[in-house]
């Protein structure tokens, strides 16, 4: 009951080819780093659309918020590494502070058809 998902992936984008595992990491990490420790809990929402040729897979969470100080955990480290050995320098995660709170989690891959 404390936890809301959405979940909005266009029906194109069904057949889009993206690497295994990566979006369960990233809502993981929503739940125990932003919405676990909040005691009213919050929400979880996943989206993802083609801009400019990528694909990017978005999870955002209403949780306690992007910390400059936190230490980047071994779950994104794999992540990073596991895209920049798929796909080089077209591919990318970037986590950002999501406004009014929360975080942003966007990983970036060319798109393509499966």
């Amino acid at each position: 009951e404390r936890l809301q998902f959405d979940a909005t992936v266009p029906a194109g984008l069904a057949s889009a080819s993206f690497p295994p595992m990566m979006i369960q990491s990233l809502v993981e990490n929503a739940i125990r780093h932003g919405l676990e420790p909040k005691p009213e809990g919050g929400s979880v929402n996943l989206h993802a659309e083609v801009r400019d040729g990528k694909l990017c897979v978005i999870v955002e969470d209403t949780g306690m918020g992007f910390s400059t100080n936190a230490r980047a955990g071994i779950g994104l480290a794999n992540i990073r590494e596991r895209l920049q050995q798929l796909f080089g320098a077209n591919a990318a995660l970037t986590i950002e502070p999501r406004q009014p709170g929360g975080t942003r989690a966007t990983i970036t891959v060319p798109y393509a058809v499966a």
